[in-house]
């Protein structure tokens, strides 16, 4: 072998061998990277388990999901089970040897999974939630839509825990189900707002369509995110139709009133107009003369304690001695006293009853300043004397 025909032979060696180097390095790296961590999980479940991070980290985004729209899998029921379930989890996430030889085993017996109550009470659950979710959504005017959609959420809600994990089924079995159900409960009852007896229908349908899941192939986290995103805009579009054309509060004189109105009459009252006034007239001090005192004149401007109020319903500055406001709040007393007002007793009644809670406020302050004051006065007459 010529000496050009050996370098040509030992340069291909050495590619060959580096090419195989860095392939194995790279499927190190890959193995590496797609690794899960059991402490890291639980760390991700205790801060943020409510919110269902801990199932993102492990790549089950169905349960995420779940766990994220129902509040910590209903109302954290499902994040106290995650406790002790993490573990398999994390070995499934990690393709670990025994776990995927026992799912072969368990293929191999039968062709549908067991049944599992936990599941199927999940399903129940989750679709009771998803169609109770959707009832509150519809408008009140719109009585033909919850016949429609409610079904559907119930639905939704099944077929997602369905597919929590190692097993899946078809979307169309709960469907079905969910409207089988419904109809006859319109039709036996008169009420098709019984959600958990659609939901209980539903899973029992599914029940009998169930396979075990093998793992598909991974989607990229974008891709992932963007599935995540549509459905956390449609469970956030649900709550803020219900609250902007269902929900209500009651008022002190035991009144409802929708939700969008007392926010609405909020957002045009005299206390939050001036508010805004007062704010935007801080923040422009502290435009002027920075913004070191801006907290202490925040607080001092939202008059926590009434004080300012106390003073305005009294008619004094916030200059006035404890005499003067003695003084006046005797005089408006006896204005207002509702002997004195029959023909107006309630307003007077009322009137009467601020003047006296203004008089006591400031008379309380007052005293804690005076009584501050002293022990001020006091601590330093006592310093001079130790001093001498």
């Amino acid at each position: 072998m010529s000496p050009s025909e050996f370098a040509c032979h030992e340069y291909f060696r050495l590619a060959k061998v580096s090419n195989l180097c860095v392939t194995s390095s790279l499927q190190t790296t890959d193995i590496m990277a797609t690794q899960r961590s059991l402490f890291l999980t639980y760390v991700i479940w205790l801060i943020w388990g409510w919110f269902g991070l801990h199932h993102l980290y492990l790549g089950r985004d169905i349960q995420a999901f779940v766990w994220w729209s129902t509040l910590g899998g209903v109302f954290g029921l499902g994040w106290f089970r995650d406790l002790w379930r993490i573990p398999e989890y994390v070995d499934d996430a990690n393709d670990e040897r025994y776990f995927v030889e026992e799912l072969k085993r368990k293929i191999k017996l039968r062709k549908e999974p067991s049944f599992s109550v936990t599941r199927f009470a999940g399903q129940m659950l989750v679709g009771y939630f998803y169609g109770i979710l959707v009832r509150l959504a519809i408008p009140e005017d719109a009585t033909w839509l919850p016949a429609l959609l409610v079904p559907l959420g119930v639905a939704v809600g099944v077929y997602l825990v369905g597919n929590v994990g190692r097993e899946r089924g078809d979307f169309k079995y709960p469907l079905v189900g969910s409207f089988i159900a419904n109809i006859a409960l319109t039709y036996l009852t008169g009420d098709e707002a019984g959600a958990m007896y659609v939901a209980l229908v539903a899973a029992i349908f599914f029940q009998n369509h169930r396979q075990f899941k093998e793992k598909s192939h991974k989607k990229t986290f974008c891709k992932r995110l963007q599935y995540l995103a549509l459905g956390g805009l449609i469970v956030c579009s649900l709550w803020g139709s219900f609250l902007y054309f269902n929900a209500q509060v009651t008022t002190e004189d035991g009144e409802t009133v929708k939700l969008r109105d007392a926010v609405n009459h909020f957002f045009n009252s005299p206390v939050w107009l001036e508010f805004k006034e007062v704010f935007w007239g801080l923040y422009e001090e502290g435009q002027k003369n920075g913004w070191d005192n801006f907290y202490d004149e925040f607080v001092k401007a939202l008059d926590p304690r009434g004080e300012k109020n106390a003073y305005r319903i009294l008619g004094l500055t916030e200059d006035a001695t404890q005499d003067e406001i003695k003084r006046r709040y005797k005089k408006l007393a006896v204005k207002w006293h509702p002997d004195r007002n029959s023909n107006n007793k309630d307003e007077a009644q009322e009137k009467f009853m601020e003047i006296q809670e203004a008089y006591e406020i400031l008379s309380k302050i007052k005293t804690m300043r005076a009584s501050r004051n002293t022990r001020t006065r006091s601590d330093f007459n006592e310093h001079d004397h130790t001093e001498f």
